[in-house]
């Protein structure tokens, strides 16, 4: 399984929870969420990330028709709020 990098890349209009473009969280081996030290995130964001995120770790054993391997961005279940980076390490 891949670990994950995190980022948020832009703000599109706003962010309830104030974040910030370089903030960052990892999701590490198997389901390790990973903040660095004195940051939190948001709820909403990291849980509708996570679905995806699970299947981006495994990308290496999807076919290869699938769209996750070509996908790098997301955005937060608020289409004004913020649009991450996921970068496999």
């Amino acid at each position: 399984m891949k670990d994950l990098k995190i980022t948020v890349d832009r703000v599109v209009k706003r962010c309830g929870a104030h974040h910030k473009p370089g903030e960052c969280f990892y999701i590490r081996g198997k389901g390790r969420i990973e903040l660095p030290p004195g940051q939190t995130m948001c709820v909403y964001a990291i849980s509708g990330l996570i679905p995806f995120l699970t299947a981006k770790q495994r990308e290496d054993d999807l076919p290869n028709d699938d769209y996750i391997p070509e996908t790098y961005e997301l955005c937060c279940p608020d289409p004004e709020g913020i649009v991450f980076k996921i970068e496999a390490l």
